[in-house]
């Protein structure tokens, strides 16, 4: 077990099983797989730890502080998440891959890179919380319930980031 755990890369077969293992039991118990909630719940307790008030007359805000569990299933996963993927890292000895396209596109400046993955996770959270759920919410929950949104929402994703991929890695010169 110890050598499995150790491995950079991981079978897609296995992981994919074991998404599937882990989506059928928290289904059992009504949870969903999703990130997008779990950082809206987070940004919640954010405002209304520095602006209580404010965050409580906020609608959306209110309808997820007014549970009175603190750190709802979906934050806990979002933790869970972050630790996996630290842990996975150390005991694998591995850093992030260079991603060649970007640097041949956009060279290797780490902050331009920080401030495109920080605008585009803006776009990506909002884009969550408008279409009511984030894209393994949708695809791996929504989509094993054979939910209509979930298959709309799929559809759009990669109607937009095919055309997306094409416009950002184009060949300079072209």
């Amino acid at each position: 077990m110890d050598s499995v755990l150790r491995k950079a890369q991981w079978s897609p077969y296995l992981v994919g099983t074991g998404i599937g293992l882990l989506l059928t039991v928290l289904l059992l118990f009504s949870y969903k797989i999703g990130v997008s909630t779990g950082i809206a719940h987070i940004a919640a307790l954010f405002s209304h730890l520095f602006s209580p008030r404010d965050s409580l007359q906020t609608p959306y805000f209110a309808k997820l502080l007014s549970s009175r569990v603190v750190f709802p299933w979906s934050v806990l996963f979002i933790f869970g998440l972050i630790g996996g993927a630290f842990a996975s890292a150390r005991l694998s000895k591995s850093s992030p891959p260079k991603n060649s396209i970007w640097i041949q596109r956009f060279g290797t400046s780490h902050v331009k890179r920080y401030i495109a993955a920080f605008i585009g996770g803006v776009f990506l959270m909002l884009g969550a919380r408008i279409a009511n759920g984030c894209t393994s919410g949708h695809a791996i929950s929504g989509g094993a319930q054979l939910a209509l949104t979930s298959w709309v929402f799929m559809g759009a994703l990669f109607a937009s980031a095919i055309p997306t991929a094409f416009i950002l890695y184009r060949k300079k010169g072209v």
